[in-house]
């Protein structure tokens, strides 16, 4: 699908217009007549492409370039314009997945290409069709307003995924438990995010370096502020990702302790029946005597009663010891 903006002065109005989605005819003549245009291509990119390309006459390379979706995030500069790729996250089944955005920014177009809905340009899209003040500083500051659109689609997944490791780690410090896998998996997100930001970073200074398209210090000044924000972004990121070591560690000591307290009781009930033991096998003896003074002079039963006393004081006081120090 391919909708359009077009600067248009009719000569009998003092002030100029935005004109929608003109068709095909229509923006070849304001192509050709050299009006700024915002092509914006989405949705079944296969159909509008050859059109495109032979408008712009654009290099087989670019062509194929703007089918595929599995570039990193870069910047090429060809005679008549340049070709920037950002990437947008976007979660999916509980997934951070990158929607990539297509650039072409030429001196009178600006041409945008993506195989999805993506809100950053359509949130740039919508701002410049409504102002048409914005169009007299041209088709960088079309370039501007998607770049930051971009970068303010971080800021929620960041704040997201920091809500959520403040309430594991509040659940950690509660005594309650809580799966690794939960955790983990924040820190692959977290990890995608960086793998996303970290090219784009290098990408926005590329740009602030090139004077064919930044050419007044003012645009220069918009540019070297998104490049700040990024970073901030990208600091966020770090914090972040340190947070969840940390998360981790307060559960693996948890995990940890646990583990043994249980070793700890297993030996402690372990120790209370040796000596039972010891009892019980000294009294399963079997052996018979004949010499008078060998002969306990006590009857079978009154036995039984000392044997059974004897285990009750062994449990008892061995209970008592450990709950005395503290290990029971």
């Amino acid at each position: 699908m391919l909708r359009s903006l077009v600067m248009v002065k009719p000569p009998s109005q003092d002030e100029a217009s935005v004109q929608r989605n003109l068709s095909n005819g229509e923006l070849e003549k304001a192509l050709a007549n050299g009006a700024t245009v915002w092509i914006d291509i989405y949705d079944g990119v296969e159909d509008d492409l050859p059109w495109l390309e032979t408008q712009l006459n654009l290099h087989p390379a670019v062509v194929r370039d703007l089918y595929r979706d599995d570039r990193r995030p870069t910047l090429l500069v060809y005679p008549h314009f340049l070709f920037l790729s950002l990437f947008q996250p976007q979660v999916h089944r509980n997934r951070v997945e990158a929607h990539e955005i297509h650039c072409l920014i030429g001196e009178d177009f600006y041409v945008t290409v993506r195989r999805a809905e993506t809100r950053p340009v359509n949130e740039a899209y919508t701002r410049v069709s409504k102002d048409s003040a914005s169009w007299e500083y041209g088709t960088v500051y079309f370039l501007f307003l998607t770049i930051q659109f971009v970068v303010d689609a971080y800021y929620p997944l960041l704040d997201k995924i920091s809500l959520r490791l403040n309430e594991l780690e509040n659940t950690v410090l509660a005594g309650e438990s809580v799966s690794q896998h939960i955790v983990y998996h924040l820190k692959h997100q977290l990890i995608t995010l960086r793998q996303m930001l970290a090219p784009q970073r290098e990408v926005l200074s590329d740009v602030i370096g090139q004077e064919r398209l930044i050419r007044t210090p003012e645009s220069r000044d918009l540019f070297r502020h998104l490049y700040e924000r990024l970073l901030r972004v990208y600091d966020v990121l770090d914090s972040q990702r340190d947070f969840t070591s940390n998360v981790l560690d307060l559960i693996q000591t948890q995990e940890s302790s646990r583990l043994t307290n249980a070793v700890n009781r297993l030996t402690i009930l372990s120790m209370i029946f040796l000596p039972l033991t010891v009892l019980i096998g000294l009294f399963e003896l079997n052996f018979i005597t004949t010499d008078p003074g060998l002969v306990i002079p006590i009857s079978g039963t009154l036995m039984l009663l000392v044997i059974l006393g004897l285990i009750v004081v062994s449990i008892g006081s061995m209970s008592w010891f450990f709950r005395h120090k503290g290990w029971l």
